[in-house]
């Protein structure tokens, strides 16, 4: 549900409006309004900007427009784009329209702040509205609103407005209606229907021709603001002769004819999308249709009834409003009524809203900082009386403090001289370890015995002439263990042990198999060799005691002599483990 009461600040072009609404029951009262023109020095952004700041000092020194508000802004410094794209789940629906509106803007479309509405829906596609502006433009009016006690919470676009102003108000809702709204850089055409509306802005209004009168008669732009005003109310003089009137009715007939032009050409386009379909009745507002020649111009090209927007029908007016703000309404109020009504009643989600989310968190965290500060300084001035108390007991605890140290450091003294007096004792304590480390060691000395004389015995079964025959050893050696054996030494563990074996087996040939050549007997003997060879192998290999055969080497020259004295010479460097 909306609020019950609305400040909203119009940012028009050429002038700045604040409006007080106040919500009692189901009516919406207008409560307080002021309007205050830019100064009319030149047309850029910066000039506008600066305008913009002296007028908000104008109007804020009123107590009545401060505090948390709505700011409307103008057509003329945000980026516009209607797309048609397909019908889809709400959920995906922001990703679609930012496809489609990446391939419009003229900038990325992450370097812009934008937001958009559904404005026309036939079930397969929807007519999407969406606007868009520079974050840089969003800090210079929050910069400006924050300077002069205002808290924006809302950046909404005027020309998404005037539909909402004229939806509320009461008429046929089946008639197409077009809705103009004069202003002063650009013009809001809304194509309003059944199923919704239709926005086409033009980038026109009522300063092209004050800019025109300036140019032409090397004016700055406030003396041709003034000149405009006076001869279309026909305050100079008709004179034929007088040559200002005279200069000035072909640049007003240039600018009425490109003005109806484009408008024309809008109802063209909208008739082309509604398949015939035209509008059955203009609504004007704006202050530029204050201009008698204007209004002429429009009901002679387009031939259709034209109203006055009756902003009376929307809002109660308070007895605080004078006689001069309540005449002014009709032509200036439209998109404040619309943003008024939205955000008083259920339909506060239709309003579009520039304001960045980030922005939103920091302006809910700014509210909050009074309060912050006014518990913060509760908080810190709550434990003042404890504080005295504490003073006090302080004072107190310094005084045992100081005696309760003399009293350690005369402890200090007495422990030292004790310690001094029994070093000696832990002498023991160093014999009993260094005791258990020998007797441990020699209780697994002990093991070992037992465990060498287990690798003895199997190795002796491999000589048996069951396993491998003529088989003798020559040497039997521990050596010291190294690195090389992939193993961490630690000099207290005596588990593994490294042994080297060397020694010869007879290689014999059956005389039935003797051969005849020496070539041949050869070869039969290393095929002999060779099968002794992979048996002693497998059968040390299969010791319980035997963790890895670090190396093994078989020689039948050199230290052996298998051609002539039939014996092979075998060597292995063993590791064992002997916790097997």
């Amino acid at each position: 549900m909306g609020r019950t009461g609305e400040i909203i600040y119009n940012l028009g072009s050429s002038h700045l409006s604040a409006s007080r609404f106040k919500k009692k029951s189901d009516l919406l009262e207008f409560e307080n309004f002021e309007l205050i023109d830019l100064p009319s020095t030149n047309t850029s952004e910066d000039s506008w900007f600066a305008g913009v700041d002296q007028t908000f000092g104008e109007i804020t020194k009123s107590n009545a427009f401060k505090g948390e508000a709505s700011l409307i802004l103008p057509a003329s410094i945000i980026l516009s784009k209607t797309l048609r794209v397909p019908k889809v789940e709400i959920s995906k629906q922001r990703k679609v329209v930012a496809f489609e509106l990446s391939q419009k803007m003229p900038f990325p479309l992450e370097h812009l702040v934008w937001d958009f509405l559904v404005i026309d829906d036939d079930g397969i596609e929807q007519e999407i509205l969406s606007f868009a502006i520079k974050p840089d433009v969003i800090e210079k009016l929050l910069d400006i609103a924050f300077k002069h006690g205002v808290i924006p919470t809302r950046f909404t676009p005027a020309p998404s407005l005037d539909y909402f102003s004229q939806n509320f108000s009461e008429g046929d809702k089946n008639k197409d209606i077009l809705f103009l709204n004069f202003g002063a850089k650009s013009t809001n055409l809304t194509f309003i229907n059944a199923s919704g509306y239709l926005l086409r802005s033009l980038n026109f209004g009522g300063s092209h021709l004050t800019e025109s009168i300036s140019a032409h008669f090397g004016i700055n732009i406030e003396k041709a603001e003034e000149l405009k005003r006076k001869i279309s109310a026909h305050e100079q003089s008709a004179n034929d002769q007088d040559k200002s009137i005279s200069d000035f009715q072909p640049l007003q007939e240039n600018y009425l004819n490109k003005y109806m032009q484009e408008i024309s050409r809008s109802i063209v386009t909208y008739k082309r999308l509604k398949k015939g379909k035209a509008p059955a009745e203009l609504i004007i507002t704006g202050r530029t249709v204050q201009s008698k020649t204007l209004l002429q111009s429009l009901s002679q090209s387009q031939q259709l009834p034209i109203k006055y927007f009756d902003p009376f029908k929307l809002v109660t007016i308070s007895d605080h409003l004078e006689s001069k703000d309540q005449s002014i309404l009709p032509f200036v109020s439209s998109e404040i009524l619309g943003l008024a009504k939205l955000l008083s009643g259920d339909k506060e989600n239709n309003s579009l809203n520039l304001l960045p989310e980030a922005k939103l968190k920091k302006l809910e965290n700014k509210k909050k900082m009074p309060w912050l500060f006014c518990a913060t300084l509760i908080l810190g001035l709550s434990p003042l009386p404890w504080f005295l108390k504490l003073y006090s007991t302080e004072n107190t605890l310094n005084d045992q403090h100081t005696s309760l140290a003399s009293s350690v450091k005369e402890a200090s003294i007495e422990l030292e001289k004790t310690k001094h007096s029994n070093k000696n004792l832990g002498l023991f304590a160093d014999i009993n370890r260094i005791s258990d480390h020998y007797l441990r060691k020699q209780e697994n000395l002990s093991s070992h015995v037992f465990s060498l004389q287990k690798f003895l015995n199997e190795l002796q079964a491999i000589l048996h002439p069951s396993i491998s025959e003529n088989t003798w050893i020559d040497t039997m050696e521990f050596m010291p263990l190294t690195m090389s054996n992939n193993y961490a030494i630690v000099s207290d563990k005596i588990d593994l042990q490294k042994l080297k074996i060397t020694g010869r087996y007879l290689v014999k040939l059956e005389n039935s198999l003797t051969p005849a050549s020496l070539d041949d007997r050869k070869l039969l003997l290393i095929e002999e060799s060779g099968r002794r060879q992979e048996k002693l192998t497998q059968a040390i290999t299969e010791i319980d005691h035997v963790a890895k055969v670090n190396q093994k080497v078989f020689s039948i020259e050199g230290k052996g002599d298998l051609y002539k004295r039939q014996f092979t010479y075998f060597e292995f460097d063993l590791l064992l483990d002997l916790k097997r």
